[in-house]
């Protein structure tokens, strides 16, 4: 494996850390959320996943650019620009598959991205997305994965999503925004092992 750094022209604090194999023809690049970055479970495990695949990762980072407060702002189109750079950069290798992944505020990162990207081999896996990611979502084939007790997700963007037959909708009962059950550590790692193995299938 060899890895590398690739910066953003403009931001400082936006860059991808791209992890390559040998012979690997597909590419996956993970957005983390505000507090929910590449060493939490979930993204740990998908970069475990597409490891086991020998697809390259490309964790992107942006913690000290974006906050709460950008969330369907303008800043979030700027740094999605500068992202489009660091994957350009990156693809100039020939990559058969690209898979996006993305957690939280993340996902509406992942969308904005996609949307400038002139790329039709993207396959998109939204972990606990927020609202504002719901344009990305419904226009789609995309998996989502979702809590029913996610204060960032309600009922009614679940409801929007089911409405879509492009979607594939995982929901666990009683979930939070981290895919946990709050005081039932048993459940919440039955959580993650069902996610792990969407991950397996996702990349295969």
């Amino acid at each position: 494996m060899n890895n590398k750094l690739v910066r953003s022209l403009k931001y400082n604090d936006v860059y991808g850390e791209l992890y390559s194999y040998e012979n690997s023809s597909a590419l996956t690049v993970i957005f983390p959320g505000i507090n929910y970055g590449h060493e939490k479970p979930l993204l740990y495990y998908a970069r475990k996943a597409a490891a086991q695949n020998n697809i390259d990762i490309l964790c992107i980072n942006y913690k000290n650019k974006i906050s709460w407060e950008d969330i369907g702002k303008q800043s979030i189109e700027d740094v999605a620009i500068e992202i489009k750079g660091i994957i350009k950069n990156v693809i100039e290798k020939k990559y058969d598959n690209i898979y996006f992944l993305g957690k939280s505020v993340g996902t509406e990162i992942a969308g904005c991205t996609s949307s400038k990207l002139n790329i039709d081999n993207i396959k998109f896996l939204y972990l606990t997305p927020i609202e504002e990611t719901l344009k990305y979502i419904v226009d789609r084939k995309c998996i989502v994965v979702s809590g029913t007790k996610d204060e960032f997700f309600k009922s009614e963007c679940i409801n929007k999503i089911r409405e879509n037959k492009n979607v594939k909708l995982m929901l666990f009962e009683g979930a939070n925004h981290s895919l946990e059950i709050k005081d039932d550590i048993i459940r919440s790692l039955r959580i993650l092992d069902n996610v792990a193995q969407l991950y397996l299938d996702f990349f295969k």
